[in-house]
């Protein structure tokens, strides 16, 4: 496998790809050989400096791993600067997929990640991203009724974010809830989790404590369109009832204040998160991968290497039946969804939106007194 030679600007990236660098790192036995071109979405300066340099280096490992002996093909791995805000990735991507991209890993920020998505799904350009924590992103606008807005976008992310904290990304990136209330059943480190998330996203908590009639009557009063209840399930009953006696038309979300009895008599649409539940597998060797690829993991490192590993062990099975980089996309998605294996994180497969099967928080919406499974949210 041929690597790639640095940074790609965002406005040079056709004349990159073309450049010395890549050049004179093709040998003898190369000649005449395809090439397939796979991008990594990371920034080249700022605060995520050192994240986007541990995923460029784990993905160019684990690609040459898996992809670095294809006959009759040539795999570059080659950085694309996503900037600090995700500025001018869409001209980037735009020029790599009119090349013979075949895929993208990274998009550390979600400005990234939202302007990649698009122009790679036109053109079955697989995109996996490390570090991806956003709902909407594999779920569409409301993750309590999924639909997969781009069947290229997959998440290799392990799931961390406390489920407060998810459900606050929902309440406000989901619902588009402005203003929202908190009821404390007890538990204040998620009362703090999913205040602190909110406030982050630009969202308000406009009434909050424990006395739920007040809760209740100030939130009806400050047009609350989501109410999170923490703590103990009783008292989530009370806050159901207390809502529907109201009439606030708002959705009830939880976490562990939806166990116990609460979904025996409650009304239907709340909606609960669970903590992520990735199983381990024999082999996993996050532990010495930072000596194999040489820089220091980060927090995206491992998660990126199990997104190289996926897509060179794609590009193995899809690259040679085909004629040219571009005819082989279609065929690297079908190749994708298939994928179970032992990551550096553990198992790797993925769920019907392209999410990290087992790596997230779960979400399920009570329907008829039963939990029905809605969909997943990648961690941070």
């Amino acid at each position: 496998m041929r690597r790639g030679a640095g940074w790609a600007a965002l406005t040079a990236v056709a004349a990159l790809l073309s450049s010395c660098g890549l050049v004179g790192a093709l040998g003898d036995d190369d000649a005449g050989a395809q090439t397939a071109t796979v991008g990594v979405l990371v920034p080249a300066e700022g605060w995520q400096q050192a994240d986007g340099e541990a995923v460029l280096a784990a993905v160019r490992a684990a690609v040459e791993e898996r992809a670095g002996d294809i006959g009759g093909w040539t795999v570059e791995v080659v950085a694309v600067d996503e900037g600090e805000k995700g500025e001018a990735t869409a001209d980037a991507m735009t020029q790599l997929v009119d090349g013979d991209a075949v895929a993208v890993v990274g998009g550390l920020n979600t400005a990234a990640v939202r302007a990649a998505q698009p122009i790679l799904d036109d053109e079955d350009v697989l995109f996996v991203s490390p570090a991806d924590v956003v709902p909407e992103h594999t779920l569409g606008a409301d993750p309590s009724a999924p639909l997969r807005p781009y069947r290229s976008y997959f998440r290799t992310a392990v799931g961390a974010e406390p489920p407060a904290a998810a459900l606050a990304r929902y309440a406000v990136s989901g619902l588009g809830a402005e203003a929202v209330a908190v009821v404390d059943g007890g538990d204040p480190a998620e009362v703090r989790a999913f205040t602190e998330a909110v406030d982050d996203l630009g969202g308000a908590v406009v009434a909050s404590g424990s006395d739920v009639g007040t809760v209740i009557s100030t939130a009806r009063t400050e047009g609350a369109t989501a109410v999170f209840v923490a703590g103990d399930p009783d008292v989530a009953v009370q806050v159901d009832r207390q809502v529907r006696s109201a009439g606030l038309e708002a959705t009830l979300l939880g976490a562990t204040a939806f166990g116990g009895d609460f979904g025996d008599d409650a009304a239907d649409g709340a909606v609960r998160a669970q903590p992520a539940e990735l199983d381990a597998t024999a082999g996993v060797r996050s532990g010495r991968l930072a000596d194999e690829i040489g820089v220091a993991l980060g927090e995206f490192g491992a998660a990126a290497h199990d997104a190289g590993t996926a897509v060179g062990t794609v590009l193995a099975r899809c690259l040679p039946p085909a004629s040219s980089a571009s005819s082989a996309r279609r065929g690297c998605l079908g190749e994708m969804s298939q994928l179970d294996f032992a990551g550096a994180t553990g198992e790797v497969s993925f769920d019907e939106y392209g999410d990290r099967a087992g790596g997230s928080v779960r979400f399920s919406v009570l329907q008829e007194e039963a939990w029905e499974v809605a969909g997943v949210e990648a961690g941070s």
